[in-house]
């Protein structure tokens, strides 16, 4: 019964990183949470209170043992991209287990792209890379914060997958020769479409 605790204590770990590499900032103040809970709505169209999420990351410092209800890890699932909290437990407990599996994660096309269109890219452990739709399946970087990626650096990507690896066709870095590239190898990527 313990194990049991311990295992669903870590996957609630494990999605609060992920909510706060999708949100891409920290939650240490009630600014914090309150920005969170607008993201959330807008994002997946569910609610969850400041507070709630404050007692889930522990800000409140309450006393009693609080598991958070399963509706609440569902939205926070939903908002990184999985259908439910079971489909993202399930894609935790399968990683490294299996060789081939249905992605349901949420999908960019760059056909369905603007030019001009900026999507932010995050992996884990720190690493931030704004990138600008230039037509044709191609990219721009237009950010890079500590990531081999540098400002100008051009790739074709024809999709990005939340929380896969993401492959960069026909990299061109700091001029050299075309190589492809890969990022978030080990744990994916998070992708945000920035409004204009």
């Amino acid at each position: 019964m313990k194990d049991t605790k311990n295992a669903n204590e870590h996957l609630i770990e494990k999605l609060k990183e992920y909510v706060e590499s999708v949100a891409g900032f920290n939650l240490y103040t009630p600014k914090d949470f309150d920005n969170l809970t607008e993201y959330i709505f807008k994002e997946t169209g569910s609610l969850l209170s400041s507070t709630t999420l404050k007692r889930i990351w522990g800000y409140l410092h309450e006393n009693k043992e609080n598991t958070p209800r399963l509706s609440t890890l569902n939205i926070l699932s939903k908002f990184i991209g999985y259908v439910n909290y079971t489909t993202f437990c399930k894609y935790q407990q399968m990683q490294g287990e299996c060789e081939s599996d249905f992605i349901n994660n949420n999908c960019l096309q760059a056909k369905s792209l603007l030019k001009g269109d900026k999507i932010r890219l995050l992996w884990q452990p720190d690493r931030c890379v704004t990138i600008q739709y230039i037509g044709l399946c191609m990219f721009k970087v237009i950010e890079s914060r500590n990531s081999k990626l540098s400002l100008n650096d051009v790739f074709i990507c024809e999709r990005i997958i939340d929380g896969e690896s993401l492959l960069l066709s026909n990299l061109i870095h700091n001029g050299s020769d075309p190589v492809n590239y890969i990022c978030g190898k080990k744990n994916g990527v998070k992708f945000q479409l920035l409004e204009k």
